[in-house]
């Protein structure tokens, strides 16, 4: 087996494991705390964006997405848990989003992610794992709260944040958000 070929096949094993390896709802003992980390996410959004509790109240659905971590050194992935939230603002399921990646990076980050969902046929179409395409973070200026929101690009915005402000050059994979009901977790 050459290098080329095995490098393909660890790197197949990798975004398999990646995508596919963890579980969708936090753990049963850890979804009381989860719910209050995801509530601070949103507080935090509407600190500092300027409009985006106008966008939620006319939107089909969130999801928050208290922390979503992403490392690599020439193996890379990025994983997160969320909670989905209907245009009420009842959780009605849990999110997890996760990729994997092989090329030249090193280093590591976290951050904090709020997706909008611009209406209900885009949270049905969630909820039934037909996303695809990918969506870029917004990029605007977050200092002090100055961040004005985002407008829908395929029926969604997505907020990406740290402590600092709003962070630019992320892309979300939405064919690698998955859903879980609140029913259909043990």
């Amino acid at each position: 087996m050459n290098k080329s070929t095995l490098i393909a096949i660890v790197a197949f094993l990798f975004a398999a494991f990646t995508l596919t390896g963890c579980n969708v709802a936090p753990k049963a003992d850890s979804r009381a705390s989860f719910t209050l980390e995801a509530k601070s996410t949103k507080q935090w959004f509407e600190t500092n964006v300027k409009g985006f509790d106008k966008q939620l109240s006319g939107a089909g659905g969130y999801i928050l997405f208290p922390s979503v971590g992403q490392a690599g050194v020439i193996f890379g992935g990025t994983f997160g848990r969320g909670a989905v939230y209907n245009a009420s603002g009842e959780q009605i399921g849990w999110a997890a989003m996760s990729s994997g990646w092989l090329g030249l990076q090193l280093g590591a980050q976290g951050y904090k992610m709020a997706i909008v969902l611009q209406d209900d046929n885009t949270l049905k179409s969630f909820k039934a794992g037909k996303w695809g395409g990918d969506v870029s973070a917004t990029a605007v200026a977050a200092n002090e709260g100055a961040a004005a929101k985002k407008d829908f690009s395929d029926g969604v915005a997505v907020y990406v944040g740290d402590q600092a402000g709003l962070m630019a050059g992320i892309s979300v994979a939405l064919a690698n958000v998955r859903y879980k009901n609140m029913d259909d977790v043990e």
